[in-house]
């Protein structure tokens, strides 16, 4: 069934990269961005746009939607101010008004080693938040995938991934494969209330999936 998905944080690095994903494939993605200005990219690729901020309520641009991908990131190296606003209170937000709206399907990217309790790590104030907005969306009732990337890089993607409930941390996996595996998880079953970490590997990514558990 072709869904109309919001993509949230469509501007990012790996936003733009699902966005071209989704646009490739069965569904129709809409880029919510913050400043009008950053339209043009989108208008180049043929996606349409929604003009919102995770700061303020998101009601408007998830009308019409059937699927919610949660793509934005304050990034490891902002202050815990901006990271408190955006991958925590932005995404539970976020969750909240996708519930009001009867949405169902709701794909989180978090990170490896969220954690609600992270404590002495360089970016424990991160982990923090990323872990908390993780937990908050287990306890919904959406049907959600929170995929957890290991360190992200720009290199080409190559289809194959390490995918499993805990994976090692330390490695890294391309923003690309990140973007295929969020993208290809939007309709596979095996991804419905499940969480995974994610690093490159040797498993093609729709292999990767029957691997893993429910939560």
């Amino acid at each position: 069934m072709r869904m109309r998905v919001l993509v949230i944080g469509a501007n990012g690095l790996t936003g733009r990269l699902l966005v071209r994903k989704l646009k490739d494939g069965p569904h129709q993605p809409v880029a919510m961005i913050r400043d009008p200005d950053q339209q043009a990219t989108f208008d180049a690729m043929g996606v349409p746009v929604a003009v919102g901020d995770l700061e303020a309520p998101l009601d408007p641009v998830l009308e019409g939607m059937e699927a919610v991908i949660f793509a934005a990131g304050s990034g490891s190296k902002t202050g815990p101010e901006k990271t408190l606003a955006v991958d925590r209170d932005g995404a539970i937000r976020s969750i909240a008004a996708v519930e009001a709206a009867g949405i169902q399907r709701y794909i989180m990217l978090s990170a490896m080693r969220a954690d609600p309790r992270s404590e002495g790590h360089p970016i424990s104030h991160y982990l923090r938040a990323k872990g908390i907005a993780d937990e908050h969306l287990r306890r919904s009732d959406l049907a959600y995938t929170i995929v957890r990337p290991g360190r992200l890089t720009n290199e080409p993607g190559t289809g194959k991934v390490a995918l499993a409930s805990q994976l090692e941390p330390g490695g890294s996996v391309p923003r690309d494969d990140v973007a295929a595996v969020m993208a290809a998880g939007l309709d596979h079953p095996a991804t419905h209330r499940v969480s995974f970490d994610l690093l490159g590997g040797e498993t093609p990514i729709l292999d990767a999936f029957s691997g893993i558990a429910s939560d």
